[in-house]
């Protein structure tokens, strides 16, 4: 029973960090205010927890296993003739203390201490029979001797000389030759008692035993998760994961490694998806090991989530349903294949649940209202439009089609809620680009979405039901969800096109609706499109004015987005581009942002490129750190840092392309180190020009909830970004701040996967807080 409890233990706690032991705890807790006695065995049960008795049934676990093997029976009988010897020794002592003779009380007392060590050795040990059965002998002699030193001790209590009579030495003698038999008597009489004593404790170890098992048989399911996660430095719900073998760990390392390949291609590759395909397949009586899964399986695994370099869900469910399965499993039905592509996701949305988390974790792509400041407008053909306006909180109503776009009205509104139109405008690029674009494509089309709907209602004359004005106090933006104007997909609930018109969609409502011609599904919180939205919120595009283009757009437009895109030009260089030569030369200057406020759930971890870019990369690794002699690989925390924040707040930046790499050479080149390679803050606004400097805030010594104040202080601000100095007096690291969630920081690390600031570094060492704030 112990060997199965501490098999049981060590199986649960490896992965639950010891919280099994307190599961089973409340278990036995339960099961003694149920069975008969109970109450008496959880005060023992209590007694010798205090003890430290869990160690030593341990101990004789150990003993059994190794009694097992030969000697156990000399041995066992070794230590119970001995405890046996010393308790009579013992007993001697006591009694010859009141006796003339002293000396003989001291010798029994020796005589047991003897057999006391002599029984503790044979029975820790539990060597070879015949090692142990001498031991056996000497402990008998000695408890002989102990006995005889005993009666010596009583006769002087009685007044004799303490010299046995020759009948008292054949009295000795045979009670010498009945010792085994009356032994083997009592050791049955007490198993028995043990039995009769602690049966309802018995009954409780099989309550445990089964409770272990339900603990071990959940985790066991999700171990590769864990330990996916454990690698990465992601979350794991506090519990703790190690490796059961060299192939499990290499398994998870390889992972990793692909996962910095496609990184460096700018493409965000999901390990845990790797993890739940090898799942299903083992699972599914695939006969496949860890090792099997090479860095080519798992790159070919990785090709099947993406179309270009964004993750696309349906790309990967067909290529896992229709190539994947079928080649580990071939010859099954279609409906086979397609529940195992149902356990990929099923798999990860059971395990974040287990730990806490959801599936599609959280994310910085939440977007708020914005307050614009509208100068005029420019109208392709009229030139420049005076119209002075402040809006802001503004709401979209979506409007019907007419001919030849639609079968509806263009004066009859959609029977469906307002739109936020921040969300309007990443719903239009779901619609107008879809998923898959490129995502400087999906930042262009959002810009160039924003900025036509938001001249649109000037460019129509307030026509065909378009507007842009108050309502009792809250300003509304009419347009037309049809490609007529702009087409709508809410990010949220999906869409679906209803037919009629050209054949395009015509009108396109909110939600999955029966009998649509077709439908798009609900975007998952962690959507290029949302980063997209986030990045780029409040911003259009504007002439030398500041004048807001009409920036109409067509298929062809969007396909020459995506050949810019692909040769390396950002979504501000593309929309330039686009709207500055041919017969579409509008004057564009620049980008120009509106003031917003971001919201959302509070719960923010960026997941874009930025978010995982390492100091210790080997693209940029070894670039020299100004004159210091050192590289951004060694000294580049800060740098890397703020390289982050910069890519993540989305501004317009002169580098192309933009990483930790290049950012250092631009500072190489514009003093942006001083001796010893210490960095200039001001000089980033150099490389991108809206990114300005605020200054740093002292925060050593602080109480940690102090800390998290006036963290959360700081980069509360609209359009602040913030780093944070989190070794102190023990060094110096630098982190960029993501959000803060409750009491928990999140961070995008240069040197590590993990996101919790506090959980990585201790609170006490985060000594200075510095920050940037986008104008």
């Amino acid at each position: 029973v112990a060997v199965a409890i501490g098999a049981g233990v060590k199986a649960a706690d490896k992965i639950t960090g010891g919280k099994s032991t307190q599961l089973l705890g409340k278990g036995l807790a339960l099961g003694n205010r149920m069975a008969p006695g109970g109450r008496v065995v959880q005060a023992t049960s209590n007694k010798l927890a205090e003890s430290g008795i869990g160690d030593k049934v341990g101990q004789a676990a150990g003993m059994v296993g190794a009694a097992k093997g030969g000697g156990g029976g000399a041995a066992e009988g070794a230590a119970k003739g001995g405890e046996a010897a010393a308790k009579g020794g013992e007993a001697a002592a006591k009694t010859a203390e009141s006796a003339e003779n002293a000396e003989r009380a001291k010798k029994a007392q020796e005589a047991a201490d003897k057999a006391k060590r002599a029984a503790e050795e044979a029975a820790s040990k539990g060597q070879n029979a015949d090692e142990t059965a001498e031991k056996a002998k000497k402990a008998t002699e000695i408890a002989n001797k102990a006995g005889r030193a005993g009666d010596a001790a009583r006769a002087l209590k009685g007044g004799r000389d303490g010299s046995p009579s020759s009948d008292e030495v054949q009295e000795d003698d045979q009670e010498e030759k009945k010792g085994s038999g009356i032994g083997r008597f009592l050791v049955k009489q007490a198993v028995v008692m043990a039995v009769l004593t602690f049966s309802p404790f018995l009954i409780l170890i099989l309550l445990l035993i089964m409770i272990i098992a339900m603990v071990t048989g959940i985790f066991d399911d999700y171990e590769d998760a864990f330990g996916m996660s454990s690698t990465l430095g992601e979350e794991t719900g506090d519990l703790l994961f190690n490796p059961t073998s060299q192939e499990q760990e290499d398994f998870y390392n390889r992972i990793k490694e692909v996962k910095l390949e496609y990184q460096t291609r700018g493409m965000t590759l999901d390990a845990m998806k790797i993890v739940a395909i090898y799942h299903a397949l083992t699972t599914s009586d695939v006969d496949i090991q860890y090792e099997d899964v090479t860095k080519s399986v798992i790159r070919d695994w990785a090709d099947a989530m993406f179309v270009n370099n964004s993750y696309s869900e349906e790309t990967f469910r067909n290529n896992l349903t229709n190539d994947i399965f079928p080649h580990y499993k071939p010859g099954e039905e279609q409906v086979y294949y397609e529940e195992m592509t149902d356990e990929v996701f099923d798999y990860l949305e059971r395990y974040y649940n287990l730990i806490g988390r959801d599936m599609n974790g959280s994310s910085c792509a939440s977007v708020g209202s914005c307050a614009y400041n509208i100068k005029g407008f420019y109208i392709p053909g009229r030139g420049n439009v005076l119209q002075n306006m402040q809006v802001s909180d503004l709401k979209v109503r979506l409007m019907e089609c007419g001919s030849p776009y639609g079968n509806g009205n263009y004066n009859t509104p959609i029977d469906q809620d307002l739109v936020n139109f921040e969300d309007y405008v990443a719903g239009v690029a779901y619609a107008e680009v879809g998923p898959s674009a490129h995502e400087e494509v999906l930042k262009a089309q959002m810009v160039a979405a924003r900025s036509f709907a938001l001249s649109r209602p000037a460019s129509m004359n307030n026509a065909y039901g378009k507007k842009l004005e108050q309502e009792n106090g809250q300003w509304i933006l009419q347009i037309s969800s049809c490609v007529a104007n702009q087409v709508f997909c809410n990010i949220d609930l999906g869409c679906s096109y209803m037919g009629g018109g050209d054949g395009q969609g015509g009108i396109c409502r909110s939600g999955i609706i029966q009998g649509a011609s077709r439908t798009r599904d609900p975007l998952p919180q962690d959507h290029a499109i949302r980063r997209a939205a986030a990045a780029t919120q409040g911003e259009v595009l504007v002439n030398d004015l500041g004048y807001i283009i009409n920036t109409p757009y067509l298929n062809t437009d969007q396909n020459q987005w995506e050949s810019l895109a692909q040769q390396g030009l950002n979504y501000k260089q593309i929309l330039l581009q686009s709207y500055n030569s041919g017969s579409r030369n509008y004057g564009a200057t620049d980008i120009a942002a509106a003031s917003c406020n971001s919201t959302g759930s509070g719960s923010c971890i960026s997941t874009g490129e930025f978010a995982s870019w390492k100091q210790m990369d080997p693209q940029w690794s070894g670039t020299p750190m100004g004159n210091s002699g050192k590289t951004l690989g060694q000294i580049g925390c800060l740098v890397t840092s703020v390289s982050m924040l910069i890519a993540k707040s989305g501004v317009p930046v002169n580098i192309n392309p933009f990483n930790p790499g290049t950012f250092v050479e631009f500072l190489n080149s514009h003093g942006g180190f001083a001796a010893g390679g210490n960095f200039m803050w001001g000089v980033a606004t150099q490389a991108a020009p809206s990114f300005h400097y605020q200054g740093q805030v002292p925060v050593a010594g602080m109480s940690q909830e102090a800390k998290l104040n006036k963290i959360k202080e700081i980069v509360s601000q609209p359009n602040v970004y913030a780093v944070a100095e989190v070794k102190g007096n023990t060094g110096q690291h630098w982190v960029a701040i993501d959000s803060v969630t409750g009491s928990t920081i999140n961070m995008m690390d240069p040197s590590s996967d993990s996101t919790d600031m506090w959980g990585q570094y201790n609170w006490a060492n985060t000594s200075t807080v510095a920050y940037y704030k986008v104008s």
